[in-house]
């Protein structure tokens, strides 16, 4: 995705997401004298992302100067035929006929997106890939006091787990084995075999027998072993 950042309008908040580039992207941010600072991690994401980066200072003053800059720049992109999905990043309304003209003329549609930060630009293109994907998860609304909830039972599960294996040789493991008890599944048998599977026939075998010595967990162990 290519990615045009009004930095004079938005500032380090539009820049929500830089972490979520990667190679494949394109970043530009224009900016004036007038607002020239930049939060030092949001340059140390986009650097570790390892997209194409470049910057692009207003020379001279003037009315929507740096609007117009935005506007050649992508028409000269354009014009040399790359076909990424545009983002214009600003809260400045007159980028909206930027997007209508690009509209028309362009061979693929929402060619430009208008957003005011990188995350809602990368939402917004709707790429059928794991970065839009796992955005869109960690975007989705949670009721707090229920995520709360959610939240001490794990830590309440996490104390179990601790006094269940405080000195054997998977204390180091522990969130691994609450992550296989807290699956999708929690029968018996499928804990069992993901036991098995994860820690070896010996160690899982091991780690599943403590687990049903507790109450906790309320396991039994399956006809045979394998």
């Amino acid at each position: 995705m290519l990615f045009l950042v009004d930095f004079e309008n938005v500032g380090n908040a539009g820049m929500k997401g830089c972490d979520s580039l990667n190679a494949q992207d394109y970043l530009i941010v224009f900016y004036s004298e007038a607002k020239k600072h930049m939060e030092q991690r949001i340059m140390e994401s986009i650097v570790a992302s390892g997209c194409k980066f470049e910057i692009c200072k207003l020379r001279k003053t003037g009315k929507n100067a740096l609007d117009f800059y935005i506007a050649s720049k992508l028409g000269e992109l354009i014009g040399r035929g790359c076909e990424d999905i545009a983002v214009v990043v600003s809260n400045d309304g007159g980028f909206q006929s930027v997007r209508d003209y690009w509209e028309k003329v362009a061979a693929k549609k929402r060619k430009v997106l208008l957003s005011s930060c990188i995350e809602d630009g990368i939402v917004s293109g709707n790429e059928n890939n794991e970065r839009t994907k796992t955005l869109r998860r960690l975007r989705e609304k949670y009721v707090i006091d229920e995520y709360y909830s959610i939240y001490m039972e794990r830590k309440r599960i996490k104390m179990v787990l601790q006094n269940l294996f405080e000195g054997t040789e998977y204390e180091s493991r522990l969130e691994e084995i609450q992550n296989m008890i807290e699956g999708k599944e929690k029968s018996a048998k499928v804990i069992y075999l993901n036991s098995l599977h994860l820690f070896g026939k010996r160690n899982g075998l091991d780690i599943y027998n403590r687990l049903k010595t507790s109450e906790e967990f309320s396991l039994t162990k399956p006809a045979r072993p394998l």
